[in-house]
């Protein structure tokens, strides 16, 4: 499950959600990674096994990135996201996510993960996306797709990769049961732009987005484990944990 560094989220957290669960800590323009390595530390010295984002564009010297590798493995945690990142320019020498992780697989023996894209990207195109994959693969052990809101798009996409030679397991990025006024907030700020978009484009869909109270994931979540194709889930909370269904602890 994937959440945003914030207010009690520890503290809901272990009462949703308890350790020994994954949880992956996003990493953002306006909080940067210091505070997703914060927190990632914290979740794993209480059991958890915390999966933080490293976004290239705030990643201000190598001389940080091995004071973030070394901090990690010491606390136990196995594995980081690498992402581009969504600020506008870099705060030091990684303008995209390949060098980062060229240097965290030189400084550590952590596992990496990256980003796919079923719906495409805003800036780059379709045959440039996959050729990054390729290279990205060779340092990277797993992916984790950006949230899409269409089972058949997902597993399409899959196809897509295979065919091309990308051979990672792919984790599917689906919503949790997240409150609509939320979901569409928080929209642009973690890449579910483009699956709103293709929401609207289907009248099922943006019922069941954008009409009720909030979104119900169980259709996708079938879709997704009929597909046979995926290695597991990837959920979105938007720190929405109370909504995963779970019992309170």
């Amino acid at each position: 499950m994937e959440i945003i560094p914030g207010r009690d989220i520890v503290d809901r957290l272990q009462r949703f959600l308890p350790a020994p669960a994954t949880v992956t800590i996003t990493c953002l323009p306006h909080h940067g990674p210091s505070e997703t390595v914060d927190l990632a530390v914290q979740l794993a010295k209480l059991g958890y096994r915390a999966v933080p984002h490293l976004a290239a564009r705030s990643i201000q010297s190598r001389a940080q990135l091995a004071g973030f590798t070394a901090r990690l493995e010491a606390t136990g945690v196995r594995d980081v996201f690498v992402i581009a990142g969504d600020a506008g320019s870099a705060d030091g020498p990684y303008s995209w996510s390949l060098p980062l992780m060229e240097d965290i697989a030189s400084l550590s023996g952590l596992s990496i993960g990256m980003a796919a894209y079923p719906e495409g990207h805003p800036t780059v195109e379709e045959a440039e996306l996959t050729g990054l994959l390729l290279k990205k693969q060779e340092l990277a052990t797993w992916a984790v797709t950006q949230m899409c809101f269409s089972g058949p798009v997902l597993a399409t996409y899959v196809d897509t990769l295979r065919a091309a030679g990308v051979t990672l397991p792919i984790w599917a990025g689906v919503p949790g049961a997240v409150r609509r006024t939320r979901l569409i907030s928080l929209a642009g700020r973690i890449g579910v732009g483009p699956s709103l978009k293709f929401a609207q484009r289907s009248g099922s869909l943006l019922r069941n987005v954008v009409a009720p109270s909030s979104y119900d994931p169980a259709p996708l979540v079938h879709a997704v484990s009929e597909a046979g194709v995926f290695a597991g889930l990837h959920v979105y909370s938007f720190n929405d944990v109370e909504r995963l269904g779970l019992p309170e602890q």
